[in-house]
């Protein structure tokens, strides 16, 4: 349903979650087909490829990739190959510090959770293999089975594995997951113990895979992996270049993964396809071109950036200079948009207003502005002039530069080409900082 006030704004803009065909409503009310020609070719790679496949996803923050995301894994040709296995790692581990040992332990309880729901009996030869994990986490992780009742319940887990055997293990995944998000202590535990015996994870994970397989009557298990493209720098390069033989090693699970814009950026990103799959990278909405002025791409873009606010909202709530002004400092991300129109409806709101102005998005914009130029100094400053100037990146593509990829401060565009552009909100600060640092730095003699 529309929002018809500036509470519902700030209610259901501050709330948004990805759309997904699953809601049907939602799906067909909100979603904005965005002819982003990526998708289709995931889509088709997977409905031709043979069996342990992978491809890797990847793209800006808040660009749409959850949503894209699942437009693929429902997409009913896909559904009629694959039975999907979707990992959401938000949920399960912390993105700034994962490794390959939990990594493929998470794998484990969602095969094991989906066999579960599907009511699909596990072989008796895992028993031993599973019961050797729970004793381990048991111990070293001080799990104890009446911290996990309650908590298994809420999430529909029983105590039984779907037939074949009973599977205590599989009660312990809620406080699993809870020591992995939160106590670095207990992920050093697990990877000290599990490191040296990757083998032996390798192994488990490919025989649940096949066991699985071998039960769902002509179709194969698609495991789709997402929120890895919120790992920081380094704990994707570590997953995925320095263990990415780990993965490939898995050569009968055929996966999706979702991987942060860092890598793709980073210069390890050819080893990464090489070893594990092809990156395909979902484009930013382009609003304007290189040398900023419209061409037809660019105003279709914008005109389905305003589609998706007034499919959400009464468009007598916002005026359309004000949506204009939203659209032209989201750089063509939709999360900036939601975000910039959320808080301008709580300035409107705040000083008596009934609909969102100019003014209440001047705002907005100022207040983003002033969150994203915190944590900037003079050699972020001195990258960004780079871009501001050159449309590309300069120097190496070192750990500075893709963090100010992966924070949305640098934007990647393509248009017969790949440029950048720096985020709309900080362009008008580029020459203030050129001045202060032409001013500041060394004399030349």
């Amino acid at each position: 349903m529309k929002a018809l006030t500036l509470g519902d704004v700030i209610r259901d803009f501050n709330q948004q979650e990805p759309l997904s065909p699953e809601m049907k409503d939602q799906w067909d009310s909100f979603y904005i087909e965005t002819h982003r020609i990526e998708i289709d070719n995931i889509k088709n790679e997977f409905l031709d490829a043979s069996p342990g496949y992978k491809a890797l996803f990847g793209g800006h923050k808040g660009n749409g990739k959850s949503t894209e995301l699942n437009k693929i894994i429902f997409d009913p040709d896909l559904r009629k190959r694959f039975e999907i296995i979707k990992i959401d790692i938000l949920e399960s581990l912390d993105p700034n510090d994962i490794e390959i040992v939990e990594f493929f332990i998470t794998i484990c309880f969602y095969i094991l959770t989906f066999a579960k729901e599907k009511k699909i009996e596990i072989e008796s030869y895992f028993k031993d293999q599973f019961e050797k994990l729970e004793g381990f986490f048991r111990k070293e992780l001080k799990i104890e089975t009446t911290h996990t009742q309650g908590k298994t319940k809420e999430m529909g887990i029983q105590s039984e594995a779907g037939g074949g055997f009973t599977l205590p293990f599989l009660k312990l995944r809620a406080d699993f997951f809870a020591k992995m998000r939160g106590d670095v202590d207990s992920r050093q535990i697990v990877r000290n113990e599990y490191r040296p015996r990757m083998n032996e994870l390798t192994g488990l994970v490919k025989n649940l895979v096949m066991d699985i397989k071998s039960k769902l009557k002509g179709k194969e298990p698609l495991i789709v992996v997402d929120g890895l493209d919120r790992a920081a720098v380094n704990a994707a390069e570590k997953l995925f270049a320095e263990d990415g033989q780990n993965l490939a090693l898995l050569d009968n699970a055929t996966m999706l993964l979702t991987v942060p814009i860092s890598l793709i950026h980073s210069v390890k990103a050819s080893v990464v396809e090489a070893t594990v799959g092809r990156m395909h990278v979902l484009k930013n909405l382009r609003l304007r071109t290189i040398n900023k002025d419209q061409d037809e791409d660019t105003e279709r873009n914008c005109k389905l950036m305003k589609e998706a606010v007034l499919r959400r909202m009464d468009e007598k709530l916002i005026s359309p200079k004000a949506l204009a002004m939203a659209v032209y400092y989201s750089g063509g991300v939709f999360r900036t948009l939601i975000d910039l129109i959320a808080f301008a409806a709580v300035l409107s709101k705040s000083s008596y207003g009934t609909s969102i102005g100019e003014k209440d998005m001047e705002g907005a914009v100022n207040e983003q502005r002033i969150k994203k130029t915190r944590p900037l100094g003079r050699s972020q400053w001195e990258i960004l002039i780079e871009i501001g100037t050159n449309k590309k990146f300069i120097g190496d593509m070192n750990e500075k530069r893709l963090e100010l990829l992966a924070g949305l401060y640098v934007l990647e565009y393509i248009n017969g080409g790949e440029w950048y552009s720096v985020n709309p909100l900080l362009e008008r600060l580029l020459d203030e900082w050129k001045a202060i640092i032409n001013a500041t730095s060394p004399k030349k003699e």
